[in-house]
């Protein structure tokens, strides 16, 4: 469902109910370029990448680099004084001992193993930022908010990686909502409360089990049709329903790449009738 994020972004756009003017366009041409390629290649970088394993070697690195005949070259530079005149075990010069092992770590472990990922990580970085200043205050705390949220989640694997890009579309697509949104005007609890709504139906779309997908469709679009009843929208709300039934209808074991490309294309008409009623 790769385009879901792109989707939500032109669905916060229309529940900003704002007139096309533009310079409205050109913020929102800018806010999907920020969604695809800033959000999309920064949290990408951040979540399917293996970090434990390079630092959990960091954490024996003195001990292989003295057992290892590979890092006999790198122990020896180590082992010179990178300050030369500090005094034996004083505080300057285990400060340059353990910068030294840092250096020998970095460049014989950590860029071997993750060099394409940290400048991927870079680059999305420094797009989105660059960016996120040009269309505002609000979009930078909406890049500072999709960094954290990527890097919780990776804590919460482990940093072992290889984290489903359903947990990745669900976040994407709700700060794409609000980007949307914000590319038009100032955000409105109605909208950001439907961004999350349908975020929770997106994040099972393709990487939980059966039961668990089926609770997170549920869970998200029964919120969601709450949520067009607090506001007033009661017109929108069978045929939200409608598209929620589906899904519900299929094997819970079906494989989950059939169950999205099959019933992804019906949160998207849903995520567009939510920001219309609006």
């Amino acid at each position: 469902m790769w385009f879901l994020p792109l989707w939500a972004t032109v669905c916060g756009a229309v529940a900003a109910a704002a007139p096309l003017t533009m310079t409205g366009l050109a913020r929102l041409l800018l806010a999907l370029f920020l969604v695809e390629l800033g959000w999309g290649e920064l949290w990408l970088a951040v979540v399917a990448t293996d970090w434990a394993t390079p630092l959990g070697r960091w954490q024996r690195w003195k001990d292989e680099l003295s057992h290892s005949s590979t890092g006999d070259a790198a122990a020896g530079r180590e082992d010179r004084p990178l300050l030369p005149y500090a005094r034996p075990n004083s505080p300057a010069d285990r400060l340059g001992r353990w910068l030294a092992q840092l250096t020998s770590w970095g460049r014989m472990v950590l860029l071997p193993m993750t060099g394409p990922a940290l400048g991927s990580a870079l680059i999305g970085l420094l797009l989105s930022l660059a960016l996120s200043v040009v269309l505002g205050r609000d979009f930078l705390l909406l890049t500072l908010g999709i960094l954290a949220s990527a890097q919780l989640i990776a804590l919460a694997r482990g940093g072992r990686g290889g984290v489903g890009p359903g947990v990745g579309t669900a976040f994407r697509a709700g700060f794409g909502w609000l980007a949307g949104h914000l590319a038009f005007a100032p955000l409105s609890l109605p909208s950001a409360a439907l961004a999350g709504a349908l975020s929770l139906a997106a994040s099972g779309a393709e990487d939980s089990p059966g039961r668990a997908r089926r609770a997170l469709w549920v869970g998200g679009y029964l919120s969601a049709l709450l949520l067009l009843i607090a506001f007033q929208r009661p017109l929108a709300v069978p045929f939200v329903a409608f598209l929620a039934l589906p899904p519900l209808l299929t094997d819970p074991a079906e494989g989950t790449p059939g169950w999205l490309r099959r019933y992804g294309l019906w949160l998207a008409a849903a995520m567009l009738l939510s920001a219309s009623a609006l």
